[in-house]
């Protein structure tokens, strides 16, 4: 533990050397009377002047290279003679020549500084023997002045407690030898040093010699005390002010001086004369002008530092107009606008208007100029135009007429090139409906007025507004038109019923939309090969169209059915056949040539039955028939021939087809025959069912089955015939059902 605090305290000791030696340097000085330090052989007496104390003492100091030679146990001075301690590092004197300053009681010595040189304190290794001395310091500048420090109080080497710079280095006798004692090791000796402050008036003057006066009067043991001065270690003074000079801009005050203070008497303290007063090495926030700095340095001294911060004028300012272009008797506001620094007055001619922002009404286009200061001399000035614009004329609009429920698209005439056009529905006040050359009105029914004014670029408006007239105009109703049936590849003309005076039609492909085909009352559709359907539109004179397109449809007529013919009585002297009615069809005609001849049916032209009389039993005739239609494509193919044979005196005849539709014609199925004296026939369906049976040739089938009708197709039947002679007669056949 002890060992530790001992190399705690080397450290400590070290770390304080180094500080101080970077404060206090030893000072090399001549006058030294005495040699009163033993360095080596032969003995201490011969390398020595006197005795320190007192003549029963015989005492002197020595090195430690003396102490090896001796052989003393202990101590010893440094062989370097250098001595740290108390905030100081020492020189001693070479000690093989006079190294102390010996000075009893009534004596006054003197060091003379080898180099003149200006400290601001000073700094005595010294003790007193014999007791404690008293003393006067003079000190003498190269200018012949002097300070004097009176009455300095030096403890005895032995047991001082004050200012103690080095201790327990031991002494010897002054004597032969060859035995010597370090007397007072390990706590004694002592030196000492004095601390010598120079006034603020002399620490600049370079220090020429010191003289030391013994004024002891204490004590009964004269000539002692005796003062002993080893060696001096001085705090040089230097000062250096490097002053960096900021100037204050437009923006200030913003100028600032900062002060870089250097030398011996640090730490420095500053007080400036500024409002509040400023008290770092740097002054900020300075205005352009004259400064003094008060510098005070650690030992109170001080010095005065004058500094003029500049002005650097670099206000910039514009000035603005707004609007910068007005009407007549209309009023601007000039603005100025500080773009570098701070100005804060403000002064416009003409007119010897002020601030930073002023109303102005100009009769004509005029240009201000605006000054700008403040209170630091910062000055700039900036102009500014304000142009006066005519009224604009009133636009020109022309009015329109539009159709009901559309809206209307008004166009100024004569636009201006940066005008603002603004539409209302009042002819003053009011809210704008839209703004630009153009206006698109909202969808109308009814007549109605809208209002137009100009304003030019500088916002004078026209001194009225335009009435413009929107006249709305009704729609035609859509036209009535009938179509047409017409045979494929023909033309058909599709024509307006009721076409109106002054009135437009046109013909289109689409109910909306599409390509205009034609225009005019009647429109030609050319080689027609599909139905189709064509559209016609209105358009009154006031351009306005029918809110829908009527649709016209061109038919193309078809070719009818074929009809169907059946063999429906037979008599010995008759045939009759009969067919349904063909749809569509306008009339019928017969043929028994093949086609080489036609006639009119015998139930007359739209007849669907056709008897041939006069005939002779056993005859055999062919018909065919031909539908009609209103144009001559539709005629329709001839029907399938049929054939029918007059009877013989003994046939048997059953028809191949009866159509049992309620139209009272060929509806009932009947065995024909004159020599029949009975008979039994039977009908079959086509799954083999048998459904009708009759044994009385008056007796016909309907074509219903338990009050059923049966539906259309092929029916067999089976019929026993006896004759009136006794012969029977067997027949097979099918029959078709036609409805």
């Amino acid at each position: 533990m002890q060992l530790r605090f001992i190399i705690l305290g080397v450290i400590i000791f070290l770390l304080q050397g180094v500080h101080l030696s970077a404060q206090f340097v030893p000072v090399n000085v001549t006058g030294f009377n005495h040699d009163a330090i033993a360095e080596g052989g032969p003995n201490s007496l011969v390398t020595t002047t006197l005795q320190i104390d007192g003549a029963s003492s015989n005492k002197v100091m020595y090195t430690n290279a003396f102490r090896i030679f001796a052989g003393i146990g202990g101590g010893g001075l440094p062989d370097n003679g250098v001595i740290t301690g108390g905030g100081a590092p020492y020189q001693l004197a070479p000690y093989t020549v006079n190294n102390a300053l010996y000075v009893k009681r009534n004596e006054t010595f003197g060091l003379t500084f080898a180099t003149p040189a200006a400290f601001s304190r000073l700094r005595f290794l010294a003790f007193s023997t014999e007791g404690t001395s008293l003393l006067n310091i003079t000190i003498t500048f190269s200018d012949n002045s002097t300070a004097l420090f009176p009455n300095i109080s030096l403890s005895d080497w032995f047991n001082g407690t004050t200012n103690v710079v080095l201790q327990g280095f031991g002494r010897c006798d002054r004597s032969v030898g060859p035995v010597y004692n370090a007397d007072g090791f390990p706590t004694n000796p002592r030196i000492y040093h004095i601390d010598v402050p120079l006034s603020c008036t002399d620490i600049s003057k370079p220090i020429a010699s010191v003289t030391f006066a013994n004024v002891t009067t204490a004590g009964s043991n004269a000539p002692f005390p005796n003062t002993v001065i080893l060696a001096i270690s001085g705090l040089a003074y230097s000062q250096n002010i490097a002053p960096v000079i900021t100037p204050s801009d437009c923006s200030g005050p913003n100028g600032s001086i900062a002060l870089t203070v250097t030398g011996s008497s640090s730490p420095y303290t500053y007080s400036w004369n500024t409002t509040p007063v400023q008290t770092g090495a740097t002054a900020t926030g300075l205005a352009p002008g004259n400064y003094t700095c008060t510098i005070t340095d650690a030992n109170g001294c001080i010095n005065t530092y004058n500094g003029v911060v500049p002005l650097n004028n670099n206000a910039a300012l514009t000035a603005s107009a707004n609007p910068a272009a007005v009407c007549p008797g209309v009023s601007a506001q000039l603005n100025a606008n500080v773009t570098t620094g701070i100005l804060t007055t403000f002064s416009w001619s003409p007119g010897n208007l002020s601030g930073a922002s002023v109303t102005v009404s100009p009769t004509a286009t005029t240009t201000y100029t605006v000054n700008a200061t403040n209170a630091i001399g910062c000055a700039a000035s900036a102009q500014v135009t304000v142009t006066v614009n005519a009224v604009p004329t009133a636009p020109v609009v022309n009015s329109i007429t539009i159709c009901t429920g559309t809206t209307g698209v008004l166009q100024v005439q004569n636009p201006q090139a940066g005008f603002v056009y603004n539409w209302y529905d009042a002819a003053a006040n009011g809210t704008v409906l839209s703004t630009g050359t153009t206006f698109t009105t909202a969808v109308l029914t009814a007549n109605t007025t809208y209002y137009v004014e100009a304003i030019n670029t500088a916002g004078c408006s026209s001194a009225e507004r335009t009435a413009v007239v929107v006249t709305v105009s009704a729609l035609p109703t859509a036209p009535a038109a009938n179509g047409t049936t017409v045979c494929s590849g023909s033309n058909a003309v599709l024509s307006v019923n009721n076409p109106q005076a002054g009135f437009t039609y046109n013909w289109y492909a689409n109910a909306t939309g599409g390509t205009q085909l034609a225009s005019g009352v009647s429109f030609t559709a050319n080689n027609v090969t599909a139905n189709t359907t064509y559209y016609v539109e209105a358009v009154s004179a006031a351009g306005c169209i029918s809110n829908t397109r009527t649709p016209v449809i061109i038919t193309l007529l078809q070719q009818l059915l074929q009809p169907v013919v059946t063999l429906t009585n037979t008599t010995f002297t008759s045939l009759t056949f009969s067919w349904s009615a063909v749809p569509g069809a306008t009339g019928y005609e017969v043929t028994t040539n093949g086609g080489a001849s036609y006639q009119i049916p015998s139930s007359g032209a739209t007849g669907t039955t056709h008897t041939i009389n006069g005939l002779t039993g056993n005859t055999t005739i062919i018909i065919q028939v031909r539908a009609l239609g209103v144009q001559v494509c539709e005629t329709s193919v001839l029907s399938v021939p049929v054939s029918g044979t007059t009877l013989s005196s003994k046939e048997i005849f059953v028809p191949n087809v009866f159509t049992p539709n309620g139209d009272g014609r060929n509806d009932i199925l009947f065995v024909y025959g004159n020599y029949v004296a009975s008979i039994q026939l039977r009908i079959f369906n086509q799954w083999g069912q048998l459904i009708f049976v009759s044994d009385n040739i008056s007796k016909g089938w309907d074509g219903t089955h338990s009050g059923k009708p049966q539906p259309v197709g092929v029916y067999a039947y089976v019929l026993k015939v006896i004759l009136q002679d006794g012969a029977v007669v067997n027949k097979k056949g099918s029959i078709n059902l036609i409805r």
